[in-house]
C-alpha cells in the first residue's frame, strides 16, 4: 500500500513538474528563484496536492482521537500563522497517535504533529519553535522552490520524503528511515545543499514567528538540544524529525546565536501546554501504576499539571473517587478551566452520573460557546446516557463548523445508527469515507442515502451534488496517479 502511495505521489508531482514546466515556456516575466514568490506551482496546486495527500495519508495512518490535544495544537497553530509570513493561512493539523519526536508540513498548509513532540518537550516554546520551524517552510515555499532547483533529482526525491514521512508514523520503525535515506541518496549534492539552506531559513523565520507571537526565541535552540541529547541516547536511531530536518552543531550553534539577538525578557510558559503533556504521557504510558506513584513522590515545578496528570491515571484506573478528591483543589483555584471541567464530566460518566455531567458540559459550553472539546464530550455523554437523537444534533452542529474532521463524521455516523436515523447515517459515512480517500465507498453510500430521501427533491440535489464532488475527486486522483 506504501509503495502505491509513493507512485502516487511521484506522479503528482511529475503532474505538478509538467504543469509548472508549460507555465515557464510561454513567460519569461517569472522572478529569481532565490525569491519566495519564485516558486512555479500556484497555491491551488499545493492546496491540492496537500489535501489529496492528507487523505491517503489518513488511510495509513493512526491519529489521535482527543479533541483536547487537536484543539489545543490546532490553537496554537493558528497563533503562530497569524504571526508568521503564511500568506494562505488555511490550515489543516492532524495529530499522529506516535511517541516518536516528529512533525512535518506538506504543500497546501497540511500540518503533521506526533503526540511524541509533547512528550520530549519542556515548554510550549520548544513545541512551538518546532510548528513554527514547519511553517516557514511553507510561508517560504520551500517544497516547491526544492523542486524546482533539481526538478529530476528532486521529485522522487520529494516523494520519497513524503512516503518515509507516512512510514514513520505507521511504524516508527527502521522502515521510514530506510525511505527517506533511499531518496537523500537519490538527490543531487547541490539539492543536499539547497535543503540545508532550507533549514537555515526556516529556523531564522520561526524564530521571528515565535518572538511576534511572544513566545521565546529560546524556544528552537533548546528543542534542538533536547533533541541532540535524544539522539546521543538512542545512538542506533535518531529522532524522525531529525531524519527530514538533520540537526548538526553548526545548526545549533547558528541558532543560539540568533536567538540571542532579540531582547532579553520573562517568558511565562503556558499551563495548557503543560496539562496536554500530562495527556499525551498517560496516553502513552504502559505502567499506569508505575507512573501515578512517580508524580505522586515528585516536588517542585508544574505542580498543577502534576496534579492534573495524577487526575488522568487515577481516571484511566477507574479509581473515579481518589480522582475525584485530587481534582477537588484544582476546580477550587481554577473553576473555568476547561481542561478541569472535562476532567470532572469524565469521571461523573465514570460513576455513571449522567445528568450531572451532561449539565455540566451545557453550563460550560454556555460560557465558551461552539468549543470543540466540551461540544464532543457533550455528545458523548449523551450518546451514554442513550438520548441519542440529542447526541445527533450535537454533532451535527459540531460537523457543520468542522467540516474537514473524520473523527466527527464517524462519530456521528455511529449516533445516527443508535438513533435510528439511517438516512443520516449513510450521508455521515459518505463524508468520512470522502476524507480517508475512500471514494467508492464514499459514492456507495451516498446511493443508499439518494433511496432513502423519499421526495425531499433538495436533499437529493445536494447529494447528486456530492456525487459529482467525489467524480471529480477520483478524477484527479486518476490523474495524479498517471491513469
Amino acid at each position: 500500500m506504501v509503495r502505491t502511495l509513493l507512485h502516487a505521489l511521484i506522479a503528482i508531482l511529475l503532474c505538478s513538474a509538467a504543469v509548472a514546466q508549460s507555465m515557464r515556456d510561454t513567460s519569461s516575466q517569472l522572478p529569481e528563484l532565490g525569491e519566495v514568490d519564485a516558486s512555479p506551482y500556484s497555491a491551488k496546486q499545493e492546496y491540492q496536492l496537500g489535501r489529496m495527500w492528507l487523505r491517503m495519508f489518513r488511510t495509513q495512518v493512526k491519529t489521535l482521537g482527543d479533541p483536547q490535544l487537536q484543539s489545543y495544537v490546532e490553537s496554537l497553530l493558528y497563533t503562530l500563522a497569524a504571526n508568521s509570513e503564511l500568506k494562505q493561512r488555511d490550515l489543516e493539523t492532524v495529530v499522529v497517535d506516535n511517541s516518536t519526536i516528529n512533525a512535518f508540513a506538506v504543500p497546501g498548509g497540511v500540518i503533521g504533529v506526533h503526540t511524541g513532540l509533547f512528550l520530549f518537550s519542556d515548554n510550549e516554546a520548544q513545541f512551538a519553535g518546532v510548528l513554527a520551524h514547519e511553517i516557514a517552510h511553507l510561508s517560504q515555499r520551500h517544497f516547491s522552490r526544492s523542486i524546482d532547483k533539481a526538478r529530476e533529482a528532486s521529485i522522487p526525491s520529494m516523494a520519497g520524503m513524503l512516503a518515509g514521512i507516512i512510514l514513520a508514523a505507521t511504524t516508527g520503525s527502521d522502515a521510514g528511515i530506510a525511505a527517506i535515506a533511499a531518496s537523500q541518496a537519490a538527490a543531487l549534492e547541490n539539492q543536499l545543499r539547497f535543503s540545508r539552506q532550507h533549514e537555515q531559513e526556516a529556523d531564522r523565520v520561526g524564530m521571528e514567528t515565535l518572538a511576534r507571537a511572544n513566545m521565546d526565541p529560546n524556544g528552537i535552540p533548546s528543542m534542538f538540544e533536547n533533541m541532540n541529547a535524544n539522539l546521543r541516547f538512542a545512538r542506533a536511531k535518531p529522532p524522525e524529525f531529525l531524519l527530514t530536518h538533520p540537526l548538526t552543531e553548526n545548526r545549533i550553534s547558528d541558532s543560539k546565536n540568533r536567538a540571542r539577538n532579540y531582547p532579553r525578557q520573562v517568558y511565562t510558559d503556558n499551563l495548557n501546554f503543560q496539562l496536554m503533556k500530562m495527556r499525551a504521557t498517560v496516553h502513552h504510558t504502559e505502567k499506569m501504576e508505575s507512573l501515578l506513584q512517580r508524580w505522586k513522590d515528585e516536588q517542585g515545578a508544574n505542580g498543577e499539571a502534576r496534579r492534573y496528570g495524577i487526575v488522568l491515571a487515577l481516571t484511566e484506573m477507574e479509581r473515579w473517587q481518589e480522582a475525584s478528591d485530587q481534582l477537588d483543589d484544582l476546580i477550587d483555584d481554577d473553576p473555568q478551566r476547561i481542561a478541569y471541567i472535562l476532567a470532572r464530566a469524565d469521571i461523573l460518566l465514570g460513576q455513571k452520573a449522567y445528568d450531572p455531567a451532561i449539565d455540566l458540559l451545557r453550563s460550560a459550553l454556555a460560557l465558551n460557546p461552539d468549543n470543540y472539546p466540551l461540544s464532543f464530550h457533550l455528545a458523548d455523554a449523551l450518546e451514554q446516557a442513550q438520548r441519542f437523537r440529542q447526541a445527533d444534533d450535537v454533532l451535527t452542529a459540531l460537523s457543520s463548523r468542522r467540516q474537514n474532521d473524520p473523527k466527527i463524521w464517524y462519530r456521528l455516523a455511529e449516533v445516527r445508527g443508535l438513533a435510528g436515523n439511517i438516512l443520516g447515517v449513510h450521508l455521515a459515512r459518505a463524508e468520512y469515507f470522502i476524507l480517508t480517500a475512500q471514494l467508492e465507498r464514499a459514492a456507495s453510500q451516498l446511493h443508499y442515502a439518494h433511496k432513502q430521501s423519499g421526495s425531499n427533491q433538495i436533499l437529493q440535489g445536494k447529494i447528486t451534488e456530492r456525487l459529482r464532488d467525489i467524480d471529480e475527486l477520483k478524477k484527479q486522483l486518476k490523474e495524479f496517479q498517471g491513469r
